[in-house]
């Protein structure tokens, strides 16, 4: 064999050896370290009265005083929630989600209320939101949901290092607001429907920020009246509704309809800013016309049953 032949070869053998593209360093497989987050409510939390809202679809009627109400038991996330998503973040890069995965509690198969989970060392930012929505999707951490519920929220973060444990209590906080609209006017026989029609609803869940996102949509909510309801006063109908970022407010119109089709009443707010925990409560005619010196009156109250703030809306 030549002396450029033994070369060439030489030369084909080294080529083959620096390209080898399973090398030490790719086929290491990152350790993994577990993680267990215990998730409980604050211990503050007490339910809200008719805890859902209801687009595209009739309202229940609301519970009296009389009703009898079951208090879950403190701090117990299975009595108020049925789905708890769980997303992790890169901490050095937050925008992109890591993992996510969604709990239920109907499962069999998983501690509902418990998140174990395993991931390699480093630093990452960690999402919790449970709720009781049936259907939801998430859009580049955009949550949409079917509907909005009574939601609880966490923001953590966490370093794993070489050999270590995590297991942590979480404490969710309630994330959302509740509107009312209290007729002070009693239900006639000749009345159909109530309808509530919505722009710049919150509907959406930042899940990465916590801040509620803004329909670009109307949303409607419709009530259609029975006559087991005709003579009732003081009839509530209700949504809830996420957060939204500071200074954004959604629209509100208010519109009773009779049998025949035809505008009973109706009425517009133009800026109404959910708030955190907290009940608004419009309350006034909703059912019959008004005289020009009558208004709808603000009643806000902190779902823990702090002090009352009222304010009068003149027309």
């Amino acid at each position: 064999m030549s002396k450029k032949e033994i070369l060439f070869l030489l030369s084909l053998l080294c080529f083959c050896n620096c390209s080898n593209p399973l090398s030490d360093e790719e086929e290491k497989v990152p350790e993994m370290f577990p993680v267990q987050f215990s998730i409980q409510l604050n211990k503050e939390i007490i339910p809200y009265v008719n805890t859902r809202s209801f687009p595209n679809d009739s309202i229940p009627e609301p519970r009296s005083s009389e009703d009898s109400i079951t208090i879950p038991n403190t701090g117990d996330v299975q009595s108020f929630c049925t789905r708890i998503e769980y997303a992790v973040y890169n901490t050095e890069n937050p925008q992109v989600l890591v993992k996510h995965k969604q709990y239920k509690s109907e499962d069999l198969n998983i501690d509902f209320g418990i998140v174990y989970d395993s991931l390699p060392m480093g630093d990452y930012e960690i999402r919790l939101l449970a709720h009781s929505s049936e259907t939801n999707e998430l859009t580049e951490n955009s949550l949409t949901f079917d509907e909005v519920t009574d939601a609880f929220y966490n923001q953590t973060s966490i370093t794993i290092g070489s050999g270590d444990t995590i297991s942590r209590e979480i404490n969710l906080q309630r994330i959302v607001g509740r509107v009312e609209f209290m007729a002070t006017d009693a239900i006639q026989s000749n009345l159909k429907q109530f309808q509530i029609l919505l722009t710049g609803y919150p509907n959406k869940f930042n899940l990465l920020t916590g801040k509620g996102i803004q329909s670009a949509n109307e949303v409607t909510i419709n009530h259609l009246f029975t006559a087991e309801e005709t003579g009732k006063v003081n009839n509530i109908h209700s949504l809830l509704s996420f957060i939204p970022e500071e200074n954004k407010s959604m629209g509100v119109k208010l519109t009773a309809t009779d049998t025949l089709d035809r505008y009973l009443w109706s009425y517009s707010i133009g800026s109404v800013i959910p708030q955190v925990n907290k009940i608004l409560r419009y309350s006034g005619k909703l059912y019959s016309p008004r005289s020009s010196s009558e208004s709808l009156t603000l009643f806000l109250e902190n779902i823990n049953w702090g002090d009352s703030i009222n304010i009068s809306l003149d027309n």
